[in-house]
């Protein structure tokens, strides 16, 4: 009978790759439209798809996470920290994509418009949001190379 390890490292080394590197991506993209206005329409054609890498990876580091667990992958504190700090991510990005991306959106300037006060607030809110989940992302890297 094969081992389903080497499947589930493979799975899971993907599904990081894909997660972190969409949500660093999206965050550094966020970050230069504060720094470059007229960047924003860009990142605004850009935000959708990077975030579909990002569910896409947190689906798949998921998935084979439950499978390490099913294996019989043991429990101990760092796990359990790793699996709140997951659990974190899976709460925040749909706080993030449905509620504070959607207002960032809305209140985005037209190019060469200057951006209101309301916006620039929104916008400082979304990168303090953005910089949570994808701080998350790594603090969860941290653990795992604990273990």
């Amino acid at each position: 009978m094969a081992s389903w390890s080497p499947v589930l490292t493979v799975v899971h080394l993907v599904g990081l790759a894909m997660a972190v590197g969409a949500a660093t991506t999206k965050l550094v993209l966020l970050l230069k439209c504060g720094a470059d206005p007229a960047f924003l329409p860009t990142y605004l054609k850009v935000s959708k798809p990077i975030t579909r890498n990002i569910i896409i990876g947190m689906i798949l580091l998921t998935l084979s996470g439950i499978g390490w667990l099913v294996m019989g992958y043991g429990f101990g504190t760092l796990l359990v920290v790793k699996l709140i700090l997951v659990g974190a991510v899976w709460v925040l990005g749909p706080v993030i994509d449905n509620v504070v991306e959607p207002r960032f959106q809305k209140l985005a300037p037209a190019a060469g418009a200057s951006p209101s006060a309301e916006f620039l607030l929104v916008q400082k809110q979304y990168v303090t949001w953005e910089v949570a989940a994808t701080g998350l992302f790594y603090v969860v890297i941290v653990i795992w190379t604990l273990r």
